[in-house]
Formats: structure tokens, C-alpha cells, sequence
């Protein structure tokens, strides 16, 4: 950096046995180095964004640049190689920039084969690969670039939510035959809630349990669609809360 700005270049990995220096280009065109590494730009913004933001952002406006996401042409991507769109998704929200998003997220209703499996209910990305099981790593990138908010990356690491350590929490989930579509506790009102949903419909209604810890089950109060229910039990300082794999509410409210 010079002056508060990056430089023409920066150097991707440097290799002291042989003295080589892997320079990537900052430059709009892209030139001025063997590789783009546009993609490589984004992995930058992934670490820079908690650190030093404004340094991530040129990141992350030199690689929209590169591959020009600012131009009226509609974005693009190689065919089975979603992680520059998958970043960009994602980092255009984290800075705030709507028109890269919005360009971006046509490319990726258009390519990511978004799919819904019928036995299981479980939503994957499939990105037009034709293979037997989801890719991890790309599935993983789509979730983040879905469920990112503006200044969501800064705020993970440098305003971290610590009270999840020491609030209710839910654990010994029969996942997959039971999935979490809400577990949220309000401290003010002392109440946990939780909603289940049956991931694997052919297990609907078979018998299942859930347990909270960071409780006095002595004083906690269950109710259960609407009702109060005594269907639970002390295990280990732990509540363990019985039910049915479908689809089911819980109020847990602590005295």
C-alpha cells in the first residue's frame, strides 16, 4: 500500500527457496501480471474485511473490474465454476453495493440450479454438474452470499455475539430427521423458542428428543404447540424435551 491505496500489484505467495514472487494485478484491465487471480482477490477480501475494511473493499472493487461486473453487459461464468460469483454475491453485500448484487444474482438464478430434494426437503445448489451429491465447498459459499447482510463479515468478528455461550442453547438434535427452522432466545422474557420441521418427511411422527442446556430444568415451564406439556425429563443438569419428528413449536420459559 502507498498512500492508503493498494499498489499495481500484490503478491499472492512468495516462495524464498527459488526467490519467486507471485504477483497478482490490481489493475483494472487486469494486466500486468501472469495470472488475474481475480478469484484470489476475493479469497483477500475474505480475510481483510475484519481487519482493515476499506483496504478489503479496493480487493474488491479491482476484481469487479476485472471482470467486468460495472459494464451494461450481463455477468457470466465458466460453466461449473461458481466461486467468483459466489464471492461476489456475497461481498457486494457485505459492502453495500445493490448493483453488483442484483447483476450477480441473475447469473446465479440463471447457472446454480437451485434444487429442492422431494424425499428429503433438503435444499442444495447443484451448479449444473450433473454429480450424485451436492458440492460442499460451493453449497457452503451460496448459503453464506443468501444469508450475508451489509457489514455482517465485520460485524462477525469484531462485535461477536458472546452470550450464546452462557444463554439457552439446543443441542442433540436427531438431525437429519429433525431439522431447526427457529431457535431464538429472548432475554427479556426469559423464553426460549424453538420450531422443528420434519427434514426427513418418511420419519414423520416417530419419537425424538432435543435437549437445552444452560438451564435449571426445576424451574423451566414447556409448552408445546400451545400446550403445556410435561414430556421432559433432567438429564446430566440438562432438560431433554420428547416429541415427535414433524413439524412442532416449544415454549421454554425460564422462571
Amino acid at each position: 500500500m502507498r498512500d492508503g491505496k493498494v499498489g499495481d500489484w500484490y503478491t499472492n505467495y512468495y516462495d524464498p527457496i527459488i526467490d519467486y514472487n507471485h504477483k497478482i494485478s490490481m489493475r483494472p484491465d487486469g494486466t500486468g501480471s501472469f495470472f488475474w487471480g481475480n478469484y484470489d482477490k476475493f479469497l483477500m477480501v475474505l480475510g481483510l474485511t475484519p481487519q482493515r475494511h476499506d483496504v478489503a473493499r479496493q480487493f474488491f472493487d479491482s476484481a469487479v473490474g476485472c471482470l467486468g461486473w460495472r459494464s451494461l453487459e450481463p455477468a457470466d461464468e465458466s460453466p461449473g465454476n461458481p466461486r467468483a460469483t459466489l464471492y461476489g454475491l456475497a461481498f457486494a453485500r457485505e459492502f453495500g453495493d445493490d448493483a453488483v448484487h442484483a447483476k450477480l444474482k441473475v447469473c446465479a438464478e440463471e447457472h446454480h440450479e437451485p434444487t429442492l430434494d422431494p424425499e428429503t426437503l433438503e435444499f442444495t445448489w447443484r451448479f449444473g454438474l450433473n454429480e450424485p451429491h451436492p458440492r460442499g465447498q460451493f453449497n457452503a459459499s451460496a448459503a453464506m452470499a443468501e444469508s450475508i447482510s451489509e457489514g455482517a463479515w465485520w460485524r462477525l468478528f469484531n462485535e461477536p455475539n458472546l452470550r450464546k455461550f452462557v444463554d439457552p442453547t439446543v443441542y442433540g438434535v436427531d438431525f437429519p430427521k429433525v431439522c431447526l427452522s427457529q431457535a431464538v432466545y429472548d432475554g427479556s422474557r426469559r423464553m426460549l423458542v424453538v420450531a422443528t420441521d420434519p427434514g426427513v418427511p418418511a420419519a414423520r411422527g416417530e419419537p425424538t428428543a432435543f435437549r437445552v442446556t444452560n438451564v435449571n430444568p426445576k424451574s423451566c415451564t414447556v409448552i408445546v404447540d400451545g400446550e403445556r406439556s410435561d414430556d421432559w425429563r433432567e438429564v446430566d443438569g440438562d432438560l431433554e424435551v420428547s416429541t415427535t419428528v414433524g413439524a412442532h413449536t416449544f415454549l421454554l420459559r425460564l422462571a
